[in-house]
């Protein structure tokens, strides 16, 4: 599952990631019994399938990478990122900082109009800052906008932040979020939360049209895009049940285009004559979190089910190669990754001594057991990820190898990241997922304290630490605020390496692999330029078919 990570939402959100499957609101209206399918006739429009359906189209509650990747051909920021993670203008045609770092100016672009015709000014961004900072919305993250002081509009397209502190990703999380008009967030919190979730507006290339619970969401083109209006009629994303669903699909047809075909499946793909198979690098990093609860708490356990992970034969038996080991959450191939840190190998043995340090034995039965309990773990996936529960079954059998009682799970996605999930039992657990990092090296939202929800609907990616936080705590929110307010690169660059070795000790969570992207797109496709710091339509109104 892939839920932003949203922290690092990534694009953003003003998260720091996003998940590839993440918590829903507790509730969402629902959509009216659909009468059709989604029209594709009378002009030119391309099916995508997914297989995960948005929990919400909110873009500052969702906490999945699947709903960004609807509202990046919907919805804008006053900037995003190119092909080679350099920002550029979208809403603001401009930017500028001041000497000391505190003030950021944007000049909006004129003639910019929402998907409902109402024109797009300051008041706009000023009031996307008060929803994302309001403790009534509960938004998914507040990161960046929470810098913010004092907002100032001089006219309708300057804007004028004051932030109260340097903060290096500044312009990774507040320039690239989503920007919602005004008088939609003017009807208050509950109807923006809940109508909006189901029915965005934007001033992206494409506005939203209709959406058919668990069957597809329908887009349009927007003659009006200030850019120039797209060049395909419609764009929709047809919701899948699963991987075999999807494959059928894509042989007859029925879908043309997705980034959900798994590794297990890309020879398959490969064969379809009339796709073209793309693989990306991406900022996606999958791992296993550790509730900090009972056992859990104690690193060396945390450290063995490491050791006992076996993470290069799930890359070469189920992922085709298609992923590197990782020992953090910093990307390969970035300046902010450690290359000093080494994996720790599989090694069942060296799992058992540890755990046998930490003051575990046998029962006759074969688990082991501490003062008298046993250790029983849940494990938990999304269901109906197949690819996932063949991993989550062979991280099963090597934990039971040495003596724990894997009990493992699943749960549709909505319930999973939901107030419901396995975050907020008193179980010990580990979640199998993925975090999608922003444009930027700042992990607060996965490891500062003030990143913990105060309760399982509230604002914050920490969650591993919800009912205890880390023995290492305050070492992680000196080093991860220390980061954030740095702006000198190379001092930057030592205090991430410097948390990727205090993570790897400490073991907060298993760190598992990047995997790559993987895009099946049709032959004569053009404009479609899928790349590793994008979101998949954010460059849609380009795509057009070749006669």
């Amino acid at each position: 599952m892939n839920r932003s990570a949203l922290v690092s939402f990534s694009a953003t959100l003003a998260a720091a990631a996003l998940v590839a499957g993440c918590a829903a609101p507790a509730s969402l209206p629902t959509a009216p019994a659909p009468a059709a399918g989604p029209a594709t006739t009378g002009g030119k429009s391309i099916i995508i399938a997914k297989v995960e359906e948005p929990e919400t189209l909110n873009p500052y509650i969702t906490q999945l990478v699947t709903s960004i990747d609807v509202l990046s051909g919907v919805m804008e920021g006053l900037m995003d990122f190119d092909t080679n993670q350099v920002l550029r203008p979208q809403l603001a045609e401009s930017y500028s900082i001041s000497d000391d770092g505190l003030t950021y100016t944007f000049k909006l672009r004129r003639g910019v109009k929402w998907h409902d015709g109402q024109p797009f000014g300051a008041a706009d961004v000023v009031a996307t800052w008060k929803i994302i900072m309001n403790p009534d919305f509960a938004a998914f993250s507040q990161l960046g906008w929470d810098k913010i002081a004092e907002i100032e509009t001089p006219d309708d397209h300057t804007v004028v932040m004051k932030t109260s502190e340097r903060y290096a990703p500044f312009l990774s999380y507040v320039a690239t979020t989503f920007i919602s008009p005004k008088h939609l967030i003017d009807k208050g919190v509950d109807a923006f939360k809940q109508e909006f979730g189901r029915r965005p507006i934007g001033t992206g290339p494409y506005k939203f049209t209709r959406w058919e619970t668990g069957q597809f969401i329908e887009l349009e083109k927007f003659a009006d895009y200030w850019a120039g209006a797209p060049k395909l009629d419609k764009v929709i994303i047809k919701i899948v049940p699963d991987d075999n669903t999807l494959m059928v699909q894509l042989t007859t047809g029925e879908v043309q285009l997705t980034d959900a075909v798994s590794a297990a499946r890309i020879e398959e793909a490969r064969r379809l004559p009339n796709s073209v198979v793309l693989t990306r690098n991406g900022l996606e990093w999958t791992h296993m979190d550790l509730k900090n609860i009972g056992f859990l708490m104690d690193k060396r356990v945390r450290q063995a089910l490491d050791y006992a992970t076996p993470k290069q034969q799930i890359i070469d038996r189920l992922l085709g190669g298609l992923a590197t080991i990782s020992i953090g959450d910093q990307a390969p191939g970035t300046p902010y990754f450690n290359p000093n840190i080494k994996p720790r190998p599989y090694d069942l043995e060296a799992a058992a001594r540890l755990l046998e340090e930490a003051g575990f034995k046998k029962s006759a039965q074969g688990i082991l057991e501490k003062d008298g309990q046993p250790f029983v773990i849940e494990h938990w996936i999304v269901a109906g990820d197949q690819l996932n529960k063949q991993i989550q079954q062979v991280i099963a059998a090597s934990w039971r190898q040495l003596g724990i009682d894997v009990q493992e799970r699943e749960e549709d996605i909505k319930t999973i990241w939901g107030p419901n999930g396995y975050q907020f039992t008193q179980a010990m657990t580990a979640a199998l997922y993925s975090w999608t990092n922003a444009n930027d090296p700042d992990d607060m939202f996965y490891w500062h304290s003030s990143q913990i929800p105060p309760d399982p609907t509230g604002t914050g990616g920490n969650l591993p630490a919800y009912f205890n936080q880390y023995e290492q705590q305050a070492k992680i929110d000196e080093l991860t605020a220390a980061g954030a307010a740095e702006v000198n690169p190379e001092k930057r660059k030592q205090i991430y390496w410097q948390i990727q070795e205090l993570l790897f000790e400490e073991t907060p969570v298993i760190f598992m692999y990047w995997p790559q992207r993987i895009y099946v797109a049709p032959r004569n496709l053009t404009g479609f330029n899928p790349n590793t710091f994008n979101f998949l339509l954010w460059d849609v109104e380009k795509w057009d078919f070749e006669n």
